[in-house]
């Protein structure tokens, strides 16, 4: 088996096993997002009726992305320590944990996406050519969770109380990613140092696509591309020279 194989058979046995552990199984990948759109657009749109009728599906469409974000670079972040009894008995590739936790993440993100299409459409946006725009902004954020997440793996298990710092790190720029409100509504002497998050720019850029039937700005792409690409490097150089390692230090 090559590690194609066991990197797909990785996320088939990580949802599988996710399923059996649920009652209502892989409904609750659908039934989950549901009630979490619902229960925005019960607070937000009808009870609190905030930044009028165009707030919810720019709320969630924000949370959506980064809920795919901040799921996958926690449970990545993580996966080579969860992993320690597996990586005492035989040798496998320590960035096929982290990865594996990244595509099973990608897979629920993507149904969560179809539910937030349904939605956007069932409020009157409707489609248009630059909905193929979100093939590229899905690539750009998977190349960024993929570079943090494999970043974070890397360098838990030497530092376990670093753990805590990514927990409060993801919770503080969850409220700085532009979730809750728009970039444009910052002074232009503060925006730019905003816009330096690359969550920033990919909430920016699901809705310039959704919800304006707009091309994404290919400049915020590439230089979320370029923000992820050191981290990405230094991860994997970081792994395979500490392949042998790991298991020293799960002891």
């Amino acid at each position: 088996m090559n590690y194609k194989e066991i990197l797909l058979y990785g996320v088939y046995s990580d949802l599988r096993t996710e399923v059996a552990r649920r009652f209502l199984g892989f409904l609750w990948w659908v039934i989950e997002p549901i009630m979490y759109m619902a229960t925005f657009y019960l607070v937000f749109g009808l009870a609190l009726r905030q930044g009028g009728p165009e707030y919810v599906p720019f709320l969630l469409t924000g949370m959506v992305a980064w809920k795919w974000f901040d799921g996958s670079v926690r449970q990545a972040s993580v996966a080579i320590t969860m992993n320690a009894g597996l990586i005492q008995q035989i040798y496998v590739p320590k960035s096929l944990f982290p990865l594996i936790q990244i595509f099973s993440n990608t897979f629920k993100f993507l149904i969560v996406l179809l539910l937030l299409l349904a939605f956007v459409l069932f409020l009157g946006k409707k489609p248009s050519l630059h909905w193929f725009a979100l093939i590229p902004v899905i690539f750009t954020q998977l190349y960024l969770i993929i570079a943090f997440g494999l970043l974070l793996a890397a360098l838990i298990p030497f530092a376990h109380d670093l753990k805590q710092v990514v927990d409060n790190a993801l919770m503080l720029m969850m409220f700085l990613s532009g979730i809750f409100f728009s970039a444009d509504r910052l002074p232009e002497s503060v925006r730019w140092l905003f816009e330096l998050n690359p969550m920033v720019l990919m909430i920016d850029a699901y809705r310039t696509v959704l919800l304006n039937n707009q091309w994404p700005d290919a400049k915020h792409l590439l230089y979320v591309v370029a923000i992820a690409t050191p981290p990405l490097v230094f991860a994997l150089l970081f792994i395979r020279k500490n392949e042998r390692r790991y298991p020293k230090l799960m002891l």
